[in-house]
């Protein structure tokens, strides 16, 4: 069975990334070899400034290696491969607790920087030992676990619904307009009506369905 299981981990350096910065993270590809880690970030921001200061933190990062690659940039988008210590709390979940014929996805990290995970686990009770194991050896909290529907929406798209939810685009009443919102993320109204309209028509049918 698919679950998605969130966690907070504050030593975490993507964790760490998301919740300073206030940036959009995804893990694009992933590889275990030794002690390192490998990945390839693909991380987005409003800001051209924000991706920028990401660049020059990921470079002084004590456990990344210096040698991180640029594959991609933009002034919103920045495409990085890194190597950096394997973290022990993926470690346990890859070599232990997973189903080793299934891949471990990294979701997304949300603004608090909570680690979201996508994983195969044989059952319920399985992903319940994961949480278990890992709370009594690391230091992590606000865990929940919760049967995966399987929803990937883009980077870019991800990053616009969550400034719209959270400068009050959907309250009632509105805490600010579609006009006001287009300015501050710098997005043609027209544009922004129909994606924001798109995400949400996808986000119910795969809740609703």
């Amino acid at each position: 069975m698919k679950v998605l299981y969130s966690f907070k981990y504050d030593k975490c350096f993507a964790s760490d990334l998301v919740h300073n910065f206030n940036v959009r993270m995804k893990v694009i590809d992933q590889n275990f070899d030794d002690n390192v880690m490998s990945e390839t970030l693909s991380i987005y921001s409003n800001s051209p400034e924000l991706i920028d200061k990401t660049i020059d933190y990921l470079n002084n990062y004590s456990c990344i290696d210096n040698n991180i690659s640029v594959l991609e940039k933009n002034k919103n988008c920045v495409l990085i491969k890194i190597s950096a210590l394997k973290c022990p709390v993926m470690d346990i979940i890859r070599k232990k607790l997973v189903n080793n014929n299934n891949k471990m996805n990294l979701e997304r990290i949300d603004y608090s920087g909570n680690i979201k995970l996508e994983m195969d686990v044989k059952s319920y009770n399985k992903i319940q030992q994961i949480d278990d194991t890992l709370r009594d050896k690391f230091d992590i909290e606000s865990t929940s676990i919760k049967v995966s529907i399987g929803r990937h929406i883009d980077i870019k798209s991800e990053y616009i619904l969550k400034e719209a939810y959270e400068r009050g685009y959907f309250d009632v009443p509105k805490k600010i307009g579609l006009r006001e919102l287009s300015s501050v993320l710098g997005i043609p109204q027209t544009t922004l009506d129909l994606l924001i309209r798109r995400e949400i028509k996808q986000i119910i049918h795969e809740n609703v369905k």
